[in-house]
């Protein structure tokens, strides 16, 4: 199943960030059935079956990739390219956060909350300053294998409430 399902999902996850929800849906199915095949237990729900593999969601793990292609563009592992997307600022005076990631103004969906100089800056402030200040990328990639977050700004994270009629 890690061999397949999550090889084929982790295709340059940063390209699978900004898809539906409905393709996320059905990526977790698909997920979640071969879980359910493996562990042979059609009663639990998705959430016990990633704890009992000890794995995250699909979604979740580009997260984590997210956050370690941060993590090498702030220590100069990766090309210039993505230095230009992902910007680390140091103010010149004192404060809490350093290294921090300058922010775009957005004005559109599509070209603005929906792209990784976006979204980048958000997912890097939800990192403990532990994971920030790794010396290494292999510490840094063993610490955020277990990072989970419950607070992703992303839009597949958004509560969604449908509308169905309007009465008047």
């Amino acid at each position: 199943m890690k061999a397949f399902i999550t090889s084929q999902s982790g295709y340059y996850p940063l390209v699978w960030m900004f898809h539906s929800r409905k393709l996320n849906n059905q990526i977790n199915n698909i997920h979640e059935r071969a879980l359910r095949i493996i562990y042979k237990d059609y009663h639990s729900s998705f959430k016990d079956l990633l704890e009992k593999d000890n794995s995250v969601s699909i979604h979740q793990r580009n997260l984590q990739v997210l956050a370690t292609e941060l993590f090498k563009t702030k220590n100069g592992y990766n090309p210039p390219l993505l230095s230009e997307i992902f910007r680390f600022i140091e103010p010149s005076y004192n404060l809490r956060k350093f290294n921090s990631l300058e922010r775009t103004n957005v004005k559109t969906v599509k070209y603005g909350t929906e792209t990784l100089s976006w979204l980048g800056p958000k997912i890097w402030n939800l990192l403990p300053a532990e994971y920030k200040n790794c010396e290494s990328l292999q510490t840094f990639k063993a610490k955020i294998s277990t990072w989970k977050t419950t607070e992703c700004p992303c839009r597949l994270c958004k509560t969604y409430i449908q509308r169905i009629g309007f009465i008047w």
